[in-house]
């Protein structure tokens, strides 16, 4: 197994990065606050909290994914140490193609949940909540298998709502109507490559859009401009709260529960 070097990005000489949408984000931000998601900065809310839920629900709404932590998993022993390490079938997983899965201890608890990418043949991308990979560099002996958590290295949008398809079809991604839910297709954009997913939060149509941090100021412009009638709108980490029934909806673990008094219950599966 092997792990990346975090030292290079001299994460000591900063408490916080600005995402690399930060500069649209910015102008978005009509209420000038700010709060943290891991390493990033990230935006309670633009201007209304519920108007922003508002349009995921309805028309579409812009989500910075970027500081959701991003492992890529590779080697001979890849699909056999995923199998080992989540609670679902990895096989059933074919490039292309994602998955939702758990993963807990030997005990049954569960840790975190997230998506599961199958990029290429034995290349996988493990996007979760929280930081990982100590729990999945532990699980990792005994395979060959390489882990390298890749957060810094991979730029996301979620783009969310029933006008999110047009969007797509107006910023010239030919043929985006055909991604069915749980597939991912990249599409030549910029001069780079933008991968698709079409999966998310809501339950409803929506998509996320993975791509070079070098490029995501033009993609984050270019989704607005593609956008502009179809109601877009930047959207927070308020409204994203607002959302969590939508994860009940679609049969997507809750990252917590909570009992009448509030207070949090453990829970297996």
């Amino acid at each position: 197994m092997k792990a990346n070097d975090m030292t290079a990005r001299d994460h000591y000489h900063t408490h916080v990065y600005p995402s690399p949408f930060h500069a649209g984000q910015e102008k978005a931000n009509k209420l000038k606050v700010w709060s943290r998601w891991a390493d990033y900065l990230s935006v309670p809310a633009y201007y209304d909290a519920s108007l922003e839920y508002f349009a995921a629900r309805n028309s579409c709404a812009v989500f910075d994914l970027t500081p959701m932590i991003k492992h890529r998993v590779s080697g001979p022993d890849a699909l056999a140490y995923l199998n080992r390490l989540v609670t679902r079938d990895v096989a059933r997983i074919k490039p292309g193609r994602v998955g939702y899965a758990v993963w807990c201890t030997d005990e049954g608890q569960v840790i975190d949940d997230g998506t599961i990418f199958h990029l290429t043949e034995g290349v996988y991308r493990v996007c979760s909540q929280e930081h990982q990979i100590d729990w999945f560099l532990t699980s990792a002996l005994g395979f060959d298998v390489e882990v390298v958590e890749e957060t810094h290295e991979v730029a996301a949008l979620a783009l969310q709502g029933p006008t999110s398809c047009a969007v797509l079809k107006n910023l010239g991604l030919r043929g985006i109507e055909n991604l069915t839910p749980f597939g991912s297709q990249a599409f030549a954009f910029a001069g780079t490559e933008l991968m698709v997913s079409r999966t998310g939060y809501t339950g409803d149509l929506g998509y996320e859009l993975w791509i070079s941090p070098s490029h995501a100021e033009v993609l984050w412009s270019s989704l607005f401009e593609a956008g502009k009638h179809h109601g877009i709108r930047a959207l927070g980490s308020q409204a994203l709260d607002i959302t969590g029934e939508f994860r009940q909806r679609c049969g997507i673990a809750l990252g917590e529960l909570l009992d009448a008094g509030g207070e949090r219950l453990r829970y297996t599966v």
